[in-house]
Formats: C-alpha cells, structure tokens, sequence
C-alpha cells in the first residue's frame, strides 16, 4: 500500500513539473511577443512623431516662404505701380506741350478777319474771326511781366532760332513786335531738340518776353496766320 502511494505521488510530481514548465515556457513566449509587440508600437509611434514634426516644420516653412513672398510683393507692387505712374504723368505732361492744346485747329483760310488777342493773365490766345474766338491755345508769356502790351501785327516768321546768350531757341516762330515771337516751347541748338523742362511749364510765366505755345500750335501759327494780323496782348 505504501508503495502504491510512493508512486502515484512520483507519478504526480512528473505531471506537475512538466505542467510548470509548460506554463514556464508558454510564459517566456508571451512575454517575448509582448516585449516585440511593445517595441513595435515604440518604432511606429517614432515614426509618427516624426513625421508630423517634419509636417509642421514644411508648414512652418511654407508660412514663412508665404508671408517673405506677401511682404516682398506689397513691397514691389506699390513701386512698380508709382513707376508707371511716373511714366504715366511725363506722358500726359509731354502731350500737353506737344499737341494741339485747343483740340481741332481750323483751317484759317476759310475765315475772314482775323486777329489774335493775348491775356497774360490768363495765360491763353484766342485767335478770332471778326471778333468771334475760333480757337484757344495755351500759352507761357513772359517772367516778370517782360512781354509788352498793346497792339501790334504778324510781319515776319521762320522754321528756326537759337539764342546764345539764353541758350535755347525755339521752332515755328512769328513775329509781332520788334524781338518778340509766337514760337514753340524752347529748343537746345537745333530744331527739334525740345526741352523736357522748359515745355512742363507751358501755362505760366516763364519766357524773356515772347509767347511760347506747344509745338502743334507754334506750327500751326507759322503755317496758317497771314502777315498783317493784328496782335493784342493784355
């Protein structure tokens, strides 16, 4: 009987180890999957990380190319915009001393009576048909009121004329009274040869004496104006 029980205790120690060391060994291969596990989801979270930091880097990036390109384009535009402003008003400024300044010049041949009256205040030439205005031109008289008044008449004209002394001429002028002209906005030596400043001041004082008008007009003038018209200038 004792020896029965010896062995069916043996017998239940060997069950019983090896159970152990089953559950030992099922343990240690768990506890390697989860260690591999664990480090797995280490290495991907990692990578996440990653690369949501280098997507807020590009945005940060993109933020900064974006307002480098916002400040550099509020800064160019306005310049290029006064740029072409600039050119914009030389334009405008140049085709006020260049053309006709009072719009369609009539054909003088098909008037009778004509005379030209000045107003140096006004700064304008009316040239009138029996006293009636037929066209209207803008005009720079003389500084400090050097342009005679009174009435006087058209006996000369030519093509061109330089000045040493001043150092300018004019084209297309027609004279009144003694050395003072009708003539175009002022020239260097040569016809032609206008100058930028000196034709910007058309519409104020700023000749020796003599009437300035833009190149069309002075042109016209010298073309159409009969010898023997009477001149007024007040």
């Amino acid at each position: 009987m004792a020896g029965r029980r010896s062995a069916y205790v043996g017998l239940h120690r060997k069950r019983t180890d090896w159970l152990l060391a089953g559950e030992t060994a099922l343990c240690a291969v768990l506890a390697v999957a989860l260690c591999g596990t664990i480090a797995l989801w280490q290495a991907r979270a990692s990578e996440r990380d990653a690369a949501i930091a280098a997507s807020r880097n590009g945005a940060g990036i993109a933020r900064v190319e974006s307002a480098s390109a916002k400040a550099l384009k509020r800064r160019t535009v306005p310049q290029v915009n006064e740029t072409l402003a600039k050119q914009r008003e030389a334009e405008e400024q140049r085709a006020r001393w260049t053309n006709p300044t009072g719009g369609v010049q009539p054909d003088l041949s098909q008037y009778t009576g004509i005379s030209v009256d000045v107003d140096l205040a006004a700064q304008r030439a009316y040239v009138k048909s029996n006293g009636q205005t037929i066209y209207t031109m803008v005009t720079s008289s003389g500084m400090d009121d050097s342009t005679p008044r009174g009435t006087y008449t058209v006996d000369a004209r030519g093509l061109h004329f330089f000045n040493a002394t001043e150092g300018m001429g004019a084209d297309y002028w027609v004279r009144f009274y003694g050395p003072y002209l009708f003539h175009s906005v002022p020239t260097g030596q040569n016809f032609g040869e206008y100058l930028e400043d000196e034709g910007a001041k058309l519409g104020q004082p700023a000749s020796h004496g003599c009437v300035r008008l833009s190149i069309a007009d002075a042109k016209w003038l010298y073309e159409q104006l009969p010898d023997g018209t009477p001149v007024t200038i007040a």
